[in-house]
């Protein structure tokens, strides 16, 4: 009895581990200009998880060439939208980001490559 219990206590591990996946990404700011926030979205779904570096009365602490690790739980997959918003009030969009295959984002190498699927919003 107990070898199956544990028996079906590994089969259903899988499914545990899939349910509640750990992402990890370095935001490295390579922009030119302080980063007030960051958020992250499952690819087109608009549900943005925001991280702010910027309190009401206090300028932003994420500056240029810093870095900062991101991390999230979920069961969204690989493929996320990013929204980062800079101090100078511009704001970078990065559609479709596979997380699973990148652990790293600079926001300013699309800013400036023109990245298909980023935007620069005023």
């Amino acid at each position: 009895m107990r070898s199956c219990l544990a028996a079906l206590c590994l089969a259903s591990l899988p499914l545990t581990v899939l349910a509640d996946s750990l992402h990890t990404l370095e935001v490295i700011n390579d922009t030119r200009s302080s980063i007030d926030s960051f958020a992250v979205a499952p690819a087109g779904s608009g549900r943005w998880t925001e991280v702010r570096f910027k309190s009401p009365m206090q300028e932003s602490w994420f500056d240029y060439e810093l870095a900062v690790t991101v991390q999230f739980h979920d069961d969204e997959g690989c493929f996320r939208d990013l929204r980062t918003m800079l101090s100078d009030g511009r704001r970078i969009f990065a559609r479709n980001f596979n997380i699973c295959q990148y652990d790293s984002y600079r926001p300013g190498i699309r800013f400036r490559n023109g990245h298909p699927g980023s935007r620069i919003m005023p």
